[in-house]
């Protein structure tokens, strides 16, 4: 039987990625999104059209990996490279049928009312000055504080009110004043409020199955936000991803299982969007306190994984790429008895590329000296011996899957 993924828990999932990279400004995606649509009501949108709001609310900023460019972006409503972001995201997502009607509004939700283009399609012209609605008061309601926005609402009412007819559009922005006059707008901003709201949401259009492989290029595209992070981890998730695959198929594992493997590879790193740049970048140990920090990411992966039916063995693949056989890996502590096969696939994939790849705080390693250090982690109790000897028996085919980059068209 061919898996089927839905793809409004994989938009949901995605969202949960992104929300990550904010670090301390949590839930971003999801305010933008509750602002734009509670607009759009008053403004008497259809609720196809709704929808599509909200997932291009929720995915807005998919072009953003750095958390100094997040806090940039919050804070510098002029800031020079704004578009950028924005054109990775349409980029990013022109590809794949269904997230593509989204792309456009992505495109164009940091450029002012009056500066959009004249053959822009009307609902996603409208769409676009939404989301940059939402964006605007919800950067607004983070700097002055996100335990009260009630609180705050008098100044960011009076500040949207001052864009109206250059960077907003008239008819947004009365809108959105007629939304603003109610508490329970403000009041459901708080993140436990706000994330009901948009779990509560049916999304009716977006409810689609789509098949595994179709899921496989929503992994890759996420696997791509996530090595975007640093220029040390370039590529980090899809070497991972097509050594794991590899490693499978010589394991002889039956089935879809080598292309699960794969997904979870792609995806086994998606928590490390929680980790500020300047830990991920640092040319040094890190301390006590900064890797508390980084031991969080794996964890943050299972639990954006584990929601999306269908994924919940991938979500353990993907997430134990850090426990060890010995049961003091983390975060989970998993030991050999918890730790199937193809988990223990993905965490040689993961130690072998990352040996393969330069670092901060080191080159990378000749393929020559992998097996040697590879078997360092087999003798501490780390890896397991077989997998690892499997990996070196064929060591160039192994180094090529680690660290040959496909071109785009050959993603599949």
């Amino acid at each position: 039987m061919t898996l089927k993924i839905d793809l409004k828990s994989a938009i949901l999932a995605l969202s949960d990625a992104l929300d990550l990279v904010g670090v301390n400004d949590f839930q971003h995606g999801k305010r933008v999104a509750m602002i734009a649509r509670e607009t759009g009501l008053a403004l008497g949108l259809l609720e196809k059209h709704l929808d599509r709001l909200v997932c291009a609310s929720l995915l807005h900023d998919v072009g953003v990996s750095s958390s100094a460019e997040h806090q940039r972006l919050l804070r510098e409503a002029d800031w020079g490279h704004r578009h950028a972001h924005c054109e990775t995201g349409y980029r990013l997502l022109q590809p794949f049928a269904h997230l593509s009607l989204l792309a456009t509004a992505i495109r164009y939700h940091h450029t002012p009312w009056v500066e959009l283009p004249s053959g822009l399609v009307e609902s996603e012209a409208l769409d676009s000055n939404l989301i940059l609605l939402g964006d605007r008061v919800d950067a607004m309601v983070f700097q002055r504080g996100l335990e009260n926005p009630l609180f705050n609402r008098v100044g960011i009412v009076e500040a949207v009110a001052t864009l109206a007819g250059h960077e907003l559009s008239p008819v947004v922005v009365d809108a959105f004043l007629g939304v603003a006059a109610r508490e329970a707008f403000w009041i459901a901003l708080v993140p436990r409020h706000v994330q009901r709201y948009v779990l509560d949401l049916p999304l009716g259009d977006w409810r689609l199955s789509i098949d595994f492989p179709q899921f496989g290029h929503v992994a890759r595209l996420i696997s791509s936000i996530v090595d975007a992070k640093s220029h040390f981890t370039a590529a980090h998730s899809l070497g991972v991803a097509q050594l794991a695959r590899y490693l499978g198929e010589r394991a002889g594992l039956a089935g879809d299982t080598p292309a699960r493997i794969e997904v979870a590879g792609l995806m086994h790193d998606v928590g490390k969007l929680c980790v500020p740049d300047e830990i991920v970048d640092k040319p040094a140990s890190l301390t006590p306190l900064e890797f508390s920090v980084m031991e969080r990411h794996s964890f943050e992966t299972y639990e954006i994984l584990r929601h999306i039916p269908g994924l919940e063995q991938v979500a353990e693949w993907a997430a134990f790429h850090h426990e060890a056989l010995n049961g003091n890996g983390y975060p989970f502590r998993r030991g050999a008895d918890g730790l199937s096969t193809e988990a223990r696939i993905v965490a040689v994939a993961d130690v072998f590329q990352a040996l393969a790849q330069e670092r901060p705080y080191r080159g990378a390693q000749r393929a020559e000296e992998i097996p040697r250090l590879l078997n360092d982690f087999v003798g501490n109790g780390v890896l397991d011996g077989e997998l690892v000897a499997l990996a070196c028996e064929d060591l160039d085919g192994s180094w090529r899957a680690a660290t040959v980059v496909p071109s785009p068209d050959a993603c599949g």
